[in-house]
């Protein structure tokens, strides 16, 4: 497969970023014979009609040519997607890589299949919505956004790195190398974490304040909490999947909210005040060395 494009991309899951991909590739890949599978056939329905699958169901002819399958499905339902798309796969020419946020539960799956190793490139694009299905799909989601890619046995030949690669910043991506452990790790403070925060500080705060909630907000906690409204079945997968790393990052959050709880319980302004500029100035220092 010394090409950088592909005969036939399959879209396992086409919810938010399985539609978004659908959709930019509309724009990007129109010579790629691109099919789309999902549990929910309505939504197959709905992008065959708008042009951007090949097949209106999820009975697709056989694939004999250079194939890329995506699986943009929820962390625990890998296994199930994997069977759906398995038998329409008759090529050896095939790279799999997937879009989600936790890689634990896959690298199992991956373990069990040694023959998948070689052919499997994890993917993380860092885009997305707190709206989630493939009504909320946009074509512009993943532009100027990282994709975060790893290959977690070291086992799949540099052609098809490349391939993947450019697959994404074909989509308009920017592509970083990270290492599959370190993966888990990083994004369960980076993206699990705030999520497990902003869920529990909606519960908190409708449970003390009900329907007043919002109502004095002036709109700063609409936007800190926007991410409450992320797909409840995605986000109890991930912190399933990458539990420990999840429960390790819950820990160090509660270490540093105990020491600012002890600052106000002895009521000590100078010191919470230089605490609280040492992590403004860290804050914006590590954006401008982003930016």
């Amino acid at each position: 497969m010394g090409s950088l494009s592909f005969t036939n991309i399959i879209i396992v899951g086409m919810g938010l970023i399985g539609g978004s991909i659908l959709k930019s590739l509309k724009d990007t890949m129109n010579s790629s014979n691109v099919l789309g599978i999902d549990l929910r056939l309505e939504v197959v329905e709905k992008a065959y009609d708008l042009h951007l699958i090949k097949n209106r169901s999820n009975k697709v002819d056989k694939i004999k040519e250079d194939c890329l399958v995506i699986f943009s499905v929820p962390t625990l339902s890998l296994t199930k997607a994997f069977d759906l798309v398995e038998s329409h796969l008759e090529t050896d020419e095939v790279i799999f890589t997937d879009t989600l946020s936790s890689k634990s539960e896959l690298l199992n799956f991956l373990k069990k299949k040694p023959e998948l190793q070689k052919k499997f490139l994890m993917s993380h694009p860092i885009a997305g919505s707190e709206k989630s299905g493939f009504s909320n799909s946009i074509r512009s989601l993943f532009k100027n956004k990282l994709v975060v890619i790893s290959d977690p046995f070291n086992s799949v030949e540099k052609d098809s790195l490349e391939r993947v690669k450019n697959f994404w910043i074909g989509l308009g991506s920017k592509v970083s190398l990270l290492d599959s452990k370190s993966h888990d790790k990083i994004f369960a403070h980076t993206s699990h974490l705030p999520h497990v925060l902003t869920y529990s500080l909606m519960d908190y705060l409708y449970k003390d304040l009900q329907e007043k909630t919002f109502l004095y907000s002036g709109g700063s906690l609409e936007t800190y909490t926007r991410i409450a409204s992320s797909d409840p079945i995605m986000w109890k997968d991930i912190m399933i999947s990458n539990k420990e790393e999840v429960l390790k990052a819950i820990k160090g959050f509660n270490e540093s909210l105990s020491f600012l709880t002890e600052l106000i319980e002895k009521g000590d302004g100078p010191s919470i005040e230089k605490l609280l500029k040492s992590i403004k100035d860290t804050r914006e220092g590590l954006l401008s060395k982003k930016n």
